[in-house]
């Protein structure tokens, strides 16, 4: 049995990116969510900063997270990054200790 993996990426636009950003971030929630290993994935904004952006990832396994990455999808978005962040996208992986589900 794999062991469900998580991921959170905080990324932050470009001062005038804010918009794009954000709708080259939702265009990739429905195709990832559809994912047959997909868990959970959700994007979120800050409330304290409108050009940063949370994504929270489940997946059944660290190999089906990485998988997505043949995405055509994902390709796309990975081409789109480079104009619309202001740094590096921060990623941290993580498995579930405990929850309250």
């Amino acid at each position: 049995m794999s062991i469900p993996h998580t991921v959170v990426v905080i990324l932050e636009a470009k001062q005038g990116k804010e918009q794009e950003l954000e709708l080259a971030l939702e265009a990739v929630v429905e195709p990832s969510s559809s994912e047959e290993a997909c868990l959970e994935y959700r994007l979120h904004k800050s409330v304290d900063n409108p050009a940063q952006f949370v994504l929270y990832e489940n997946w059944a396994s660290k190999e089906e997270h990485q998988a997505q990455f043949d995405k055509p999808y994902i390709k796309d978005l990975g081409a789109k990054l480079g104009e619309l962040l202001a740094s590096p996208y921060q990623a941290v992986f993580a498995q579930k200790i405990i929850s309250n589900a």
